[in-house]
Parts: structure tokens; sequence; C-alpha cells
């Protein structure tokens, strides 16, 4: 092998490189999408325990995990029709989240209906679960800016634990705006950036 032709393959081997991270990193739609559902979900189940609406929280609970559901299907779907090959990374971030959100399901709906914990312990260990998601998302991107707002889950988590006002939800919701939100921000821009 000649210079020129190491060259060649270092350049074939880069832009393998740059089209993987271009197609992992490439429009955190579903990163706002699963924010903006799992606020609308907080908020609408914390209303109804501010007003006393017990009897609705778990259909309410049950409707809304459904409906996010699939619309979170048909995202996926949506973005896997476009493309022609798979990233690995991306194939590994996807794997993640439907584990963490098996995870999380059963968080919800089974432990704490078969008494494990109280209903009030949810939001803490779901954050401690979606902080490890977002973190592990950040280091297969490799976008440190998602790591270190993946420790606001963790925060958040502390924060919830330590508070007794009826109001602590929305420490959850700016969970949700910083942990998940943003990264899905941070992603879109990033896949602009390198589209352009």
């Amino acid at each position: 092998m000649n210079h020129d032709q190491i060259q060649q393959e270092i350049s074939i081997i880069k832009n393998m490189i740059e089209k993987t991270k271009r197609e992992t990193a490439e429009s955190g739609h579903l990163f706002i999408f699963m924010g903006i559902a799992s606020a609308v979900f907080v908020l609408v189940i914390s209303l109804l325990e501010l007003y006393k609406l017990f009897d609705l929280i778990l259909p309410a609970m049950i409707t809304l995990t459904i409906i996010n559901g699939i619309i979170g299907f048909f995202v996926v779907a949506k973005a896997d029709k476009r493309e022609k090959v798979k990233a690995y990374p991306k194939t590994i971030v996807l794997t993640l989240w439907i584990v963490c959100s098996m995870t999380i399901l059963m968080l919800t709906f089974l432990f704490p209906f078969l008494k494990v914990y109280p209903l009030r312990a949810l939001p803490v260990l779901v954050s401690l679960i979606l902080g490890i998601a977002v973190f592990v998302s950040g280091v297969i991107y490799e976008m440190r800016a998602i790591q270190w707002l993946s420790l606001v889950w963790w925060i958040g988590a502390c924060l919830m634990a330590l508070s007794q006002s009826e109001f602590r939800f929305l420490i959850m919701i700016a969970s949700i705006v910083i942990g998940w939100i943003i990264p899905g921000i941070i992603l879109n821009k990033q896949y602009k950036n390198r589209s352009t």
C-alpha cells in the first residue's frame, strides 16, 4: 500500500464515522416528543391529585400511556422508514430506551399496586431510570452536553425525595424540560449543523 491509498482509506473511514454520527444524532424529535408527552402525563396526573379526583388517576394513567405509546411507535417507525441503512449506535439507543420504558411501565403500574412502595416514590424512581437513559444516550451520541444535562434527572430525584410539597410535580416537569426536551433541541441543532 502506498501513501495515497492509505490516505484514501482513512478518508473513507472518516466519512463513514461522520455519516454514522449524522444518522445517530439525526433529529432529536423522539426526545422532544417523549419530553412533551411525559410533561403532559405528569401535569394531568398531578392536577387530578391536587383536585382530589383519585378515581380518575389510574384510568388517566392508562389512557395517556397507551396514547403516548402509539404516537411514539409511529415517530420511531417513520424515522426507520426513511433510513436505508440503520446505524448501529442508533439501534443501541433505541434498545436502551425500549428497555428503560419497560422498566418505567413496571415501576408505574405493577410495583405500586403490589404495595412494594408508595405511589409517592414513583417520580423519584422514574427520574433515576431516566437519568441513566439520557446519560448513556449522551455517551453513545458522543455529546457531552447531553451527558451533563442528564444530571438534572438525579438532582430532580433528590429534590422530589426531600420535598413534601404538593407542587413537587413542578420539579419533575422542570427535569423533563431540561433533561429531555433540551437534549432533543441539541440533537436537532447538531443534525441541522451537520446537514448544512
